[in-house]
């Protein structure tokens, strides 16, 4: 009888775990930085996007001095998205047109961390 059990839950496990991959957000991107002494510097990383696809923007920053702005830009580099000061935040955005994004990370005198993550939101 134990065993029959132990063989159940295994087998629930493992469809759920399966199931969890299948369903998951697939991340686009992302970036984490944390600094002790005051930074002047960017950081970016890039993604290919189709016309009307979501993303989610994951975001959260732990700002001890300096300034921090996250945005994101298209392959001519202009900004088509800013992300809110927060300490926390989660936000969509739909892209307009097929295209190369950057999300590009600006910090100027920056102290603190912060940790950036783009998923194609289904």
């Amino acid at each position: 009888m134990k065993k029959k059990i132990l063989v159940i839950v295994i087998v629930v496990v493992l469809v759920l775990a399966g199931l969890w991959l299948v369903v998951r957000p697939k991340a686009l991107g992302n970036m984490k930085h944390s600094y002790d002494t005051a930074t002047t510097s960017s950081s970016d990383f890039s993604f290919a996007g189709q016309e009307n696809e979501k993303i989610k923007f994951s975001f959260e920053s732990n700002v001890e001095g300096g300034d921090l702005v996250i945005t994101l830009r298209d392959s001519s580099g202009n900004v088509v998205y800013e992300l809110d000061d927060a300490k926390r935040l989660e936000t969509f955005y739909t892209l307009n047109t097929t295209d190369t994004y950057m999300v590009v990370a600006e910090y100027k005198e920056f102290v603190g961390d912060f940790k950036v993550t783009v998923y194609l939101a289904k």
